[in-house]
């Protein structure tokens, strides 16, 4: 039987073993996990664990010196073991801004670096006039080879989402990618940046030389018949989600074909699309840009416009692939009975997102017609004004 010096040495914190405390560690914030590694040796030890390093979170929203010092002193310790990361920057402190700056520099400058995965997110209000210029420049570095490794430089990063990053992206930033990359697997670039700087040309050349790509998320004024038709060759892996947003440069932009998107789609059929459509986007194109030979899973029809003729197009060419609707528009008899149409047709459909007070008749019919997307809570149905935000599942009265 075990006495009571044994049964406290048992239960001791220290007898724990290091992969149960690394794992632990993995749960705390950045200061806890620093405040927990000065409780002793064994502790401090499993801080400087590889594997609690792989994937990290540089939250960088305060900008005070000693917050932003243990962030750098983190890359500098542990940048080496960097595999997956997410930064979080507050664009409206400089200090914050031009410390992700020197966190992005900082990785790039490791040799036999193991990034292989980075997603950047902006959060505050974007400063006047601010063009974010300094990351771009960081981005180039972070995607240039590496002249002392080129090995590992050239196939590092696998996935790249910059969708949160509000910084007009250029061809030179692409093309670095694509050329140092060409494991990339997956790539978003749909930010919201005012002007896409992103040319045809550039996406073309990542998707030739980047044949493992499986995700690829873009402006349409960067796609062309020529990149639909890259994406349907041989020897490449297969994609399998495309996702393409449409704005106020399709006022001027050239369209993508028919013929392109069915020699797309007879080489990949299990291929996903999104579609987006914002409110810049002249209306007239919405529909003409909406082919059925597009197999769309996802629409969104932001367009704060009357869109009940586009509801029925979709309804005709998508009703077998059609997954998920997000509507910004206003309301009418005709949308109404449209809504009534997609959802009784569209036997795919799981989500259904409208911004505008529908008709409650409308509302319990559609509800009805799909019942898995009522008790899964995926809509947003209302009938009677509500103050924003608006949550997906919740109706009057809950």
């Amino acid at each position: 039987m075990m006495g009571d010096t044994e049964e406290e040495n048992f239960l001791s914190w220290s007898s724990l073993p290091d992969h149960i405390i690394v794992k632990i560690f993995s749960y705390l914030s950045l200061h806890d996990k620093f405040q927990a590694s000065f409780v002793c040796k064994s502790w401090n030890d499993c801080f400087h664990f590889p594997v609690l390093w792989a994937d990290f979170i540089f939250l960088i929203q305060d900008d005070s010196d000693k917050q932003i010092s243990r962030h750098k002193k983190c890359l500098e310790m542990h940048g080496s073991h960097l595999k997956n990361v997410l930064m979080k920057i507050d664009q409206s402190k400089p200090k914050c801004r031009s410390a992700a700056c020197d966190i992005l520099n900082g990785i790039a400058n490791f040799p036999n670096r193991k990034l292989s995965s980075i997603k950047i997110y902006f959060t505050g209000e974007n400063p006047l006039f601010y063009a974010g210029a300094e990351f771009v420049q960081s981005l180039k570095k972070l995607f240039g080879c590496n002249p002392e490794d080129i090995e590992a430089a050239s196939t590092s990063l696998v996935n790249v989402d910059l969708n949160g990053m509000p910084v007009p992206f250029n061809d030179e930033v692409i093309n670095l990618l694509s050329s140092n990359h060409p494991n990339l697997e997956s790539l978003n670039i749909l930010n919201k940046v005012l002007v896409c700087k992103v040319s045809p040309d550039s996406i073309l050349q990542l998707v030739r030389k980047c044949r493992k790509l499986k995700k690829l998320f873009l402006f349409h004024c960067s796609m062309s018949d020529e990149t639909l038709v890259a994406l349907a060759e041989d020897r490449r892996a297969p994609l399998e989600e495309l996702g393409i947003s449409c704005r106020r440069e399709q006022k001027y932009g050239s369209d993508l074909t028919s013929e392109a998107w069915q020699q797309l789609v007879r080489k990949l059929p299990e291929l996903k699309v999104m579609l987006s459509f914002d409110h810049t986007c002249p209306l007239h194109r919405v529909s003409q840009i909406m082919k059925p030979e597009i197999p769309v899973h996802v629409l969104n029809l932001q367009t704060f416009t009357m869109i009940y003729e586009e509801v029925n197009q979709a309804t005709s060419y998508y009703k077998n692939t059609l997954e998920v609707v997000v509507l910004q528009t206003r309301n009418s008899p005709e949308l109404g009975t449209a809504l009534v149409n997609l959802a009784r047709n569209c036997h795919k459909l799981h989500t259904l997102i409208v911004y505008c007070v529908l008709k409650k008749e409308v509302v319990e019919e559609v509800l009805a017609l799909r019942p898995k997307m009522k008790e899964d809570g995926t809509y947003i149905l209302k009938w009677k004004p509500q103050a924003e935000p608006w949550v997906v599942g919740l109706e009057e009265g809950d």
